[in-house]
């Protein structure tokens, strides 16, 4: 589809240039080229936190067109999404998730950081295409959704004078959106959802984002119990493994000290190929109220570093786990997996 606009492209190298990086910079210089920009300041609040930079030191290209690939580079970067706690059975490929990625291009690694941190995007996403207004405000709001634990909202209705040119699927996003403050209707009461989204409309959606999410920060009760699914997200997140669930397991049911640990031991073991161990038991005064078929994992859990026992020597087997208890046991659970590393398959 031919689209008329007054933008400016660019070459290869440039748009390698403007990823977006997420770095911090050293007395940064101002970029010459915002005259006039209303997004000004937020650019440069943007780059002075590290999140973007230019195309060369002094120019940021406000006017130049975002491909996908340079869109999820920046919503990356922008919320911090990493693959810190993951764990691969093999390395991971661009291609395994998004068929038309090259697994040697610049932003390989952006896609496959997204897609794992599940954000939204089209299994056919062609890096190379540009991107519209609609598409980049979606996936930016599924993320900020996603990644910051944002509350179902109902959202207020706006009457959007081009609601029409909206995709269907898209047009939730665009309104929640709107609700965010996010985006903001133009003068004429249009979003333009087909425009093509130039790197300052797109930088200034990141800004609003974050100052949403800044307003709006995920209450964290660590005294608060965890559901199955929820312990299963944690652990999978952790370690690149997912447990499997008994299938009369309700994922919504609050999950024992004894089950997560279980859990996560054997979850442990498969993302780093653990050796079998002999383990000394330890002496748990309420070891007879651990299932038989959980003992072994405790006991191996305890000889980890994962767990440990109370200072009276038990273990409260069927007490309800805690999330701060549940995510200290992961970051147990990461540290040991650092220090004893998978072997190499030659």
């Amino acid at each position: 589809m031919k689209k008329t606009f007054k933008m400016m492209t660019m070459t290869a190298t440039a748009a390698m240039m403007l990823t977006f990086a997420g770095q911090t910079f050293a007395a940064t210089p101002g970029f010459t080229d915002l005259e006039n920009n209303t997004a000004k300041d937020k650019i440069i609040s943007l780059q002075q936190r590290g999140l973007l930079q230019g195309v060369s030191t002094n120019h940021f290209a406000p006017r130049s067109i975002l491909t996908e690939a340079q869109g999820v580079q920046l919503i990356v970067n922008a919320l911090n999404l990493n693959l810190d706690l993951v764990r691969f059975f093999k390395e991971p490929k661009a291609s395994d998730y998004f068929p038309n990625a090259q697994d040697d291009a610049w932003y390989a690694n952006a896609l496959i950081i997204a897609s794992v941190n599940g954000l939204e995007l089209p299994k056919a996403l062609n890096p190379d295409q540009f991107l519209t207004r609609e598409e980049f405000t979606h996936e930016l709001i599924h993320a900020i959704e996603v990644t910051g634990k944002l509350p179902m909202i109902k959202p207020v209705a706006v009457e959007i004078a081009d609601q029409d040119q909206i995709n269907v699927e898209y047009s939730g996003s665009i309104v929640r959106a709107l609700n965010y403050g996010v985006i903001k209707l133009g003068e004429d009461g249009k979003v333009n959802p087909k425009m093509i989204i130039s790197r300052s409309e797109a930088a200034e959606e990141i800004y609003n984002a974050l100052e949403y999410l800044k307003a709006h920060a995920a209450p964290t009760d660590e005294n608060g119990k965890f559901s199955f699914s929820q312990g299963i997200q944690l652990i999978t997140d952790a370690t690149g493994v997912t447990p499997s669930l008994d299938q009369e397991a309700d994922p919504n049911a609050t999950l024992t000290r004894e089950t997560f640990t279980t859990l996560l031991v054997q979850a442990v073991e498969k993302a780093g190929k653990l050796p079998m161990i002999n383990v000394i038991p330890a002496d748990i005064k309420d070891a007879d109220q651990i299932d038989i078929l959980n003992s072994g994992a405790i006991q191996r859990a305890l000889k980890y570093g994962i767990v440990k026992l109370n200072a009276d020597g038990s273990f409260e087997p069927k007490a309800e786990i805690t999330q701060a208890q549940a995510k200290e046991a992961v970051d147990n659970a990461v540290a040991y997996l650092k220090a004893h590393p998978a072997p190499v398959s030659e």
